[in-house]
């Protein structure tokens, strides 16, 4: 018996696994079938009727969503009859439906305004004196705005919660145009992963309280990212907007939302990891530092000229402190940095947070995007641990990138010996406890606004991309390493500032990352040489 079938989808043949759904056959030829209910990794409930189709050779309109494709079948997703009952349907969904779209947070990403527009676009031939009022604005969870009269009771929202979390909290209660979503008393929509009701509802019955009334989404630009709030690396979409006035860039981040990867997070994230954006927007650095003063690049360097260069000629003078944000790219220079410049042996990598809570599904303990990469990268240079204090000792400059050696998260005595070091040099996107007495502060770019590779626990090599731009002296880690190694006398080329190709040279050096590029690589990553030594016991999703 095959495993795969042949299908003709509106004159358009395909093959395809047998059994899978015609909405999904269909999506492989281009061909959107409209549906409300139906979602992709929950299970079908075939409630909402938007997705019917003829198919030769079977009685009346079955729904797409619930029929397997068999060998032979002939689809059709554009007849007068299919798109009778499409306009139907949107009459009966319209009828008590709230127009209050100027108002509504989901307008622009409703898929109620938008299947209107394609397939009804007629008036109501039913004049209702009153429409049925339900609950507005009801706060149904902490994260979670809940608005019963927009629901059309598709039940994504309830399968979410009894099939993905398994914690139940959403019901549907009443009966015909009377049924609402909603919780017990008593019970709040509060899992880990609330917010994806929100993602996941066609209309704009559940919104996300973080970015209500933020922005009009059809000002945002919406670019690939990964999830820098964990070890998981969920594949995330950054919904951002740039105003561009006569060249001038003013790049804010409103929110992360799930992309769908199966290798990793399937269609979800944690509503934790929803809130790293602020990393892109809160308690930038602006502009370089020289001994608590504001100062251009160029007067930043040419006083760091004056400390480096002499250290240069001792060897071993200069430490080096990262942290597990980094990305390999940004490691693999800095290693490269402080060996060839400055005969450094080592590169210590340290924690900028605690291990957190964590679950059996996505969220790990470890709220580091790359430590496996920056291990990996460092190799036989990589100090960890205690050790640390030990690396500093007797150095008379420190560089940190991405890094907070003043933490409270690290250990008293790697405190003690980072504060005998005299000149301190900081290479930091953001305000951190390390700042205020560094000799030099050089301000750098956030995870949005630079290209680069992390590893996550499943040893997935994935990609982060420059989405943003900022109006700002901010520069990317690898352009000032490139600098900073200049002023050591280093005479580096472009490519050591271009990520794509500090990249190439760890897969030509790392037995792990032979034979990744960036295209290899790609939207959805790709796994380590010798995954499974890489991924924690249960680690995988």
């Amino acid at each position: 018996m095959t495993d795969t079938v042949k299908v003709n989808i509106d004159g358009q043949e395909i093959e395809v696994p047998k059994g899978m759904n015609v909405i999904e056959a269909a999506k492989k030829v281009g061909v959107e079938i409209p549906h409300y209910c139906y979602h992709s990794h929950l299970s079908v409930a075939g409630n909402c009727r938007m997705c019917t189709v003829e198919i030769e050779g079977m009685r009346g309109l079955p729904i797409a969503c619930n029929t397997g494709c068999t060998d032979g079948m002939v689809v059709h997703t554009d007849t007068e009859k299919v798109k009778d009952t499409r306009a139907a349907v949107l009459e009966f969904l319209l009828l008590n439906h709230p127009i209050d779209c100027p108002i509504c947070d989901q307008a622009g990403e409703c898929m109620l305004q938008i299947y209107y527009m394609e397939h009804d676009r007629q008036d109501s031939r039913v004049a209702l004196e009153e429409k049925v009022h339900k609950g507005k604005a009801i706060e149904v969870g902490p994260r979670v705005m809940l608005d019963q009269e927009r629901c059309i009771a598709c039940a994504r929202c309830v399968r979410f919660c009894d099939e993905i979390t398994k914690t139940g909290e959403l019901r549907l209660l009443n009966r015909s145009n009377h049924t609402t979503i909603d919780t017990f008393p008593g019970i709040e929509l509060d899992n880990d992963y609330s917010v994806c009701t929100a993602d996941i509802c066609p209309v704009g019955a559940l919104t996300n309280k973080d970015f209500r009334f933020k922005a009009r989404v059809w000002f945002l630009q919406h670019d690939d990212e990964i999830c820098p709030g964990c070890a998981t690396g969920c594949n995330v979409v950054l919904d951002h907007y740039e105003q561009i006035e006569l060249e001038d860039w003013n790049g804010v981040a409103y929110r992360l939302r799930p992309r769908i990867n199966d290798d990793v997070n399937q269609a979800w994230m944690c509503d934790h990891g929803r809130l790293e954006y602020h990393k892109v927007n809160d308690d930038r650095l602006d502009r370089p530092i020289a001994h608590n003063v504001e100062v251009s690049w160029e007067g930043a360097l040419t006083n760091l000229r004056k400390v480096l260069t002499p250290l240069a000629d001792e060897k071993g003078a200069v430490a080096g402190i990262a942290s597990y944000d980094c990305t390999n790219e940004e490691i693999w220079l800095f290693k490269k940095l402080l060996k060839e410049a400055f005969g450094t042996e080592g590169v210590a990598l340290i924690p900028q947070r605690a291990d957190g809570p964590e679950d059996d599904f996505l969220i790990d303990a470890d709220k580091h995007p790359n430590r496996a990469g920056c291990q990996l990268v460092a190799g036989d240079d990589l100090i960890e641990g205690e050790a640390v204090a030990d690396y500093l000792e007797g150095r008379k400059a420190v560089i940190v990138l991405d890094a907070d050696p003043r933490s409270a998260v690290q250990a008293a005595s790697l405190r003690d010996a980072y504060s005998a070091v005299k000149q301190k040099i900081i290479l930091t996107p953001a305000k951190n406890a390390s700042v205020f007495d560094a000799s030099f502060v050089l301000p750098t770019v956030s995870f949005a606004e630079k290209d680069g590779t992390w590893v996550n626990r499943q040893g997935r090599v994935q990609r982060i991309r420059r989405a943003i731009r900022r109006s700002t002296a901010a520069k990317p880690a690898l352009d000032v390493l490139a600098e900073l190694a200049a002023l050591a006398g280093l005479q580096w080329g472009e490519d050591e500032r271009e990520a794509a190709a500090v990249f190439e040279e760890i897969a030509k050096d790392h037995p792990r990352f032979r034979g990744l590029d960036y295209d290899v690589i790609g939207r959805l990553g790709a796994p380590l040489e010798d995954r499974s030594a890489m991924a924690k016991e249960g680690g995988t999703v």
